[in-house]
């Protein structure tokens, strides 16, 4: 290596430098961390002994385990298979001209930048069964008394609406991205030889946004997998477990009833799945790019 490759080399280790500390300690130390963790006996955050496999064979053996995993499952496709369709048809609409095209767009996007806090306070607030604007509203259409949280199966609905309104506008802003570089020509080519909007739509618009659209349903598959703050303000996981997650649970079993071995087998187990939609994420931009 030449001086001059080595100077380059030093003064990009100094500009990255600052990234690289950021990750080691955000993220790597702590993940070496929880998997030391994982497999030892704790006393609240002391470490006692060594616990082997033990915590991992009883969330693979356990039913709660395995129902953490099957809402966790539950939950991320419920998600995705409302907020694609609503991101992508949203930004189809936002990118052709229309009045007040700028008010739209900023107006769409104020969900994603509430926090997943405020969020869902605002949502348990809205949905509340004694004073809720939302229940009040229904009870006065109906005459009956809805209740979004004490029910199983409404409440992991009302999960899953909650989050799709919190984040369907990251959906949209990518989508509206790559919408936005497709060339005009295409549409006015097809258009002289005849075709119409829905003609265009599917055989120009969305092959050419497929690629984002992939990368979008992986990159919010982890999202969803790994969210935790949404879930636990709406709902603390209930009712009876039904909207508890695998992220959820780590954080009950770390935090609420200081399981920390437990609770890093349990962050251990949902890193691994996140190993996996990365080298899946990572094989299909690849593939794409091959094309």
């Amino acid at each position: 290596m030449s001086g001059i490759q080595k100077r380059d080399w030093g003064i990009g280790t100094l500009f990255l430098s600052p990234a690289i500390l950021l990750i080691l300690f955000s993220t790597a130390i702590p993940i070496f961390i929880a998997i030391r963790t994982s497999f030892c006996e704790t006393n609240y955050a002391l470490i006692t002994g060594f616990a082997g496999l033990r915590h991992f064979k009883s969330i693979l053996v356990s039913k709660e385990g395995w129902f953490n995993i099957l809402n966790s499952v539950t939950y991320v496709l419920s998600s995705l298979i409302l907020v694609i369709p609503l991101g992508v048809g949203a930004a189809v609409l936002l990118n052709r001209k229309i009045k007040f095209q700028g008010l739209f767009r900023t107006l769409i996007v104020l969900p994603w930048i509430l926090s997943q806090t405020v969020s869902a306070l605002l949502w348990k607030w809205l949905l509340n069964s004694n004073f809720g604007p939302v229940v009040f509203i229904l009870h006065l259409l109906t005459g009956q008394q809805m209740d979004f949280f004490n029910t199983s199966h409404i409440a992991r609905v009302t999960v899953a609406l909650t989050n799709v309104w919190n984040t369907f506008p990251i959906v949209l802003i990518l989508t509206l991205a790559a919408l936005q570089i497709i060339p005009n020509e295409l549409y006015e080519a097809a258009k002289v030889d005849g075709s119409t909007r829905r003609f265009s739509f599917f055989h120009i618009t969305l092959p050419l946004i497929m690629p984002t659209i992939a990368t979008i349903v992986l990159m919010q598959s982890m999202e969803y997998f790994n969210m935790v703050t949404l879930i636990y303000v709406l709902t603390s996981g209930g009712p009876f477990g039904a909207t508890e997650t695998l992220s959820v649970r780590a954080f009950k079993e770390g935090f609420e009833y200081w399981h920390m071995g437990l609770g890093s087998a349990y962050s251990v187990v949902i890193f691994l799945l996140n190993v996996v939609f990365s080298i899946v994420y990572i094989r299909i931009l690849r593939g794409k790019g091959n094309e």
